[in-house]
This record gives structure tokens, sequence and C-alpha cells, in this order.
């Protein structure tokens, strides 16, 4: 079995929230209004594969833009 202490718990819930609010930033850089509701919806309602899906895509498209 797992066990979490209370210390452990906050520090997976910290983790989990800088990655949300990262990816929530990245996502109103790139995104029209439109798809950043899309891409905020998806990472509020998913947040652990939203959020790492959001910043994939974000480095995918920056990358595809500059060599373009």
């Amino acid at each position: 079995m797992l066990f979490l202490t209370s210390f452990g718990a906050i520090v997976i819930f910290g983790l989990l929230l800088i990655l949300v609010i990262t990816a929530l930033v990245l996502a109103s850089k790139s995104e029209s209004n439109l798809r950043f509701l899309i891409w905020g919806a998806i990472i509020l309602f998913v947040p652990f594969l939203g959020a790492i899906a959001c910043i994939i895509n974000y480095y995918a498209t920056k990358n595809k833009v500059k060599s373009a």
C-alpha cells in the first residue's frame, strides 16, 4: 500500500498547482480566446493530463512557427 503523509500530499498538490498555472499561462499567450477557453476547460477538468498536453502543444507549435 502507498502511505502518503500530509507533507507528501502538500508537495504533490503544490507541484500540480504549479503545473496547471504554467499551462494556463502558456495557453493564454499562444491561443485565441476560444481556443484558450477550450484549453482552460481541459486543464481544469483533467488537471495533470490537460496541463501536460497543453505544455507539449505549446512547445510543438512554437517550434513549427520558428522553423517556417
